[in-house]
């Protein structure tokens, strides 16, 4: 497979860069918008939850009721040669969800998905055995070159999908997935659900901030009445000194930071040490990919991921022809591992 630069994709970030402070638009337009997701049929293909409801069931080992493992990763949209950089990327993921314990669900985010990379991730084998997935295209992003999507493990019971727009002149939003929970004390008609959201936050630096206005809209969703307990991930380009506390100011907790992690340490950096020297000398190292949390859930581990990826070896040349990296990615990617609590448990 050979890949060139895809020009829309490259040109409209860029052009957004260049358009000014983003413009808030009529209210009505950050409103939920519910979407559909997709589960693998037995014919190799996916089907729409509007069709029909699941029909291939999980033959898999049944899963610890009591826990989630989160991964998250940005596979950077904007250099060329997309497909042998997403097959490395997907070949990765398969091994990590491989070496997950098999009574351990999981759950994958993908941030700056091109239309490539959302069909090399249903054509993946492993990925119809095992998951199913929230977008086949780009009909929910708010941009049509780029955007989120989620893999959901078959063994979760997902009860709603719906994206929130974010103030962005990036298109950037929020993708929500609520999985069904049980509680001895509660019924079937006043059952909660564990919330997941996947996003990418503002790009740069913008005046007025405006991540601090995606990270409250979020967390205001977050904290729904019927949300037990909530997981939000993804790149949330924590470049500025405001980034710092935007978990704590918005009520939300920080896994990295929970589990020890030291604010400013070489070992949280996400990003910066796979992009040009020219690049990290500009902007040095941030923790930009996060995985934030709160309510009745507890992190168990914390790591990053994706350290040192590269395009298979016989892909490697031409990329070094055309004074590419052979990463995968600019990002290192981040994984959890969650406990629920308050005798909360994954509804079967």
């Amino acid at each position: 497979m050979v890949s060139g630069k895809p020009g829309p994709v490259y040109q409209a970030p860029v052009a957004a860069m260049n358009s000014g402070a983003a413009q808030r638009q009529q209210g009505a337009f950050y409103k939920p918008r519910q979407q559909n997701y997709f589960s693998p049929t037995q014919n190799g293909t996916w089907t729409s939850t509007t069709t029909q409801s699941p029909k291939v069931t999980y033959t898999g080992p049944a899963s610890n009721p009591k826990v989630v493992r989160l991964i998250s990763w940005n596979i950077d949209v904007l250099v060329p040669f997309a497909e042998e950089r997403m097959t490395a990327a997907l070949q990765y993921l398969d091994s990590l969800v491989s070496s997950t314990p098999v009574d351990v669900p999981v759950v994958l985010f993908l941030q700056e998905m091109g239309l490539s990379d959302l069909e090399q991730i249903r054509d993946s084998k492993w990925i119809h055995q095992r998951f199913n997935i929230t977008e086949l295209d780009n009909q929910n992003w708010p941009s049509p070159h780029y955007g989120t999507t989620t893999l959901i493990d078959r063994r979760l019971k997902v009860k709603n999908v719906f994206r929130v727009p974010w103030f962005s002149k990036f298109g950037r939003d929020g993708l929500f997935v609520d999985i069904s929970l049980s509680h001895p004390s509660h019924s079937n008609s006043d059952r909660k659900v564990l919330r997941l959201c996947n996003t990418h936050l503002e790009s740069l630096v913008a005046d007025p901030p405006v991540r601090p206005v995606q990270l409250s809209a979020a967390a205001t969703v977050l904290q729904e009445t019927d949300v037990a307990c909530a997981l939000l991930a993804g790149d949330l380009n924590a470049i500025e000194p405001f980034d710092l506390t935007l978990h704590s100011d918005n009520h939300l907790k920080d896994t990295y930071l929970e589990l020890g992690g030291v604010e400013g340490a070489d070992e949280g950096y996400t990003w910066g040490y796979q992009v040009p020297q020219w690049m990290k000398d500009k902007f040095g190292c941030s923790r930009m990919d996060k995985i934030l949390f709160r309510g009745e859930v507890k992190p168990k581990a914390f790591e990053r991921i994706g350290a040192g990826v590269k395009v298979a070896e016989e892909h490697r040349g031409k990329l070094r022809e055309a004074g590419e990296q052979e990463w995968v990615t600019d990002h290192y990617g981040v994984m959890g591992d969650f406990e629920l609590t308050g005798d909360w448990t994954l509804q079967e």
